[in-house]
């Protein structure tokens, strides 16, 4: 029998992990996982768990949250050879509906029963870490707003969406790939090892979390006439055929930009005016 820990993160999405032990215990194959839960109780808290978890040689470990939750867990198991699988119980559970992980504990736990593997990418960023989509500009200001409301969910992020809209700009990108520059002007730029930033939101259609390579996505401002038709093709996968969307695709960035800051799977972080992205090939076993 195998030890496996659930860390569970109480306030994810709308705050449905308070009380989710029990029915993960009523789905888990108990025959052969020795479930064990521990909750997480200040910032930062989830990453000193998985580190413990690791030292206590737990097989499986398993992040029941959102994909801030779903991060801070797996920087933890990177190159470790321990499973990471998903409760997805966020608010945009982005890795979790890429990676096509239900919704459902029932459904999640489930997939944990099998334990089917997959060997995923991990980008680097200046020694940190994202599984599914870090950026900067627009979207980086959007989670540094989304971060201070109190309200979770997909309501709130579409305030803190319109909210950054009205006082953000197109600015002046450097990308250094292959000993090139690229001069580019954008709204913002992702870095996306999966598809989707959340809630289906496509930035990177097609994406692959086990190609060892980096989508690198410029999306300059749209008009407010623009807006309608570009929401409909995020939210449809077909944002690549529109005129405000490029995409380069490498293993390496050197990036520069006008601010400091970036997100990293949603969670705000500073990064500097100057960074490095780069492919960690199968860096992280994930159950789906």
């Amino acid at each position: 029998m195998e030890k496996i820990l659930f860390i569970i993160n109480p306030i994810a999405g709308k705050k449905t992990g308070k009380n989710i032990n029990q029915d993960i215990i009523r789905y888990l194959d108990t025959d052969n996982f020795k479930p064990h839960f521990k909750y997480s109780e200040y910032a930062g808290h989830i990453s000193e768990i998985a580190k413990q978890a690791l030292i206590e040689e737990y097989k499986v470990i398993i992040a029941v949250g959102g994909d801030g939750t779903v991060n801070e867990t797996g920087r933890i198991l990177v190159h470790s050879n321990i499973p990471m699988g998903i409760i997805p119980i966020g608010s945009g559970n982005g890795l979790a509906r890429h990676l096509r992980i239900p919704l459902s504990v029932k459904g999640a736990v489930r997939l944990i029963n099998k334990m089917d593997i997959l060997q995923m990418d991990a980008i680097r960023i200046n020694g940190m870490y994202s599984f599914c989509v870090a950026g900067i500009g627009f979207d980086a200001e959007v989670s540094r707003m989304f971060q201070k409301m109190k309200a979770r969910g997909l309501f709130s992020y579409i305030i803190a969406c319109l909210r950054c809209f009205n006082q953000s700009k197109n600015q002046d990108f450097i990308v250094r790939i292959k000993q090139k520059e690229h001069h580019l002007n954008g709204f913002m730029m992702c870095c996306a090892n999966a598809s989707q930033f959340g809630n289906n939101a496509y930035i990177a259609p097609g994406a692959n979390v086990s190609d060892g390579i980096i989508d690198l996505v410029l999306v300059k401002k749209p008009s407010y006439l623009q807006i309608p038709i570009f929401a409909f093709k995020t939210f449809t996968g077909t944002l690549k055929n529109h005129s405000l969307y490029s995409r380069i695709n490498g293993s390496e960035f050197e990036i520069t930009q006008e601010n400091d800051f970036a997100h990293l799977d949603g969670e705000p972080t500073k990064v500097g005016t100057k960074f490095t992205v780069a492919i960690e090939e199968k860096a992280l076993p994930v159950i789906y």
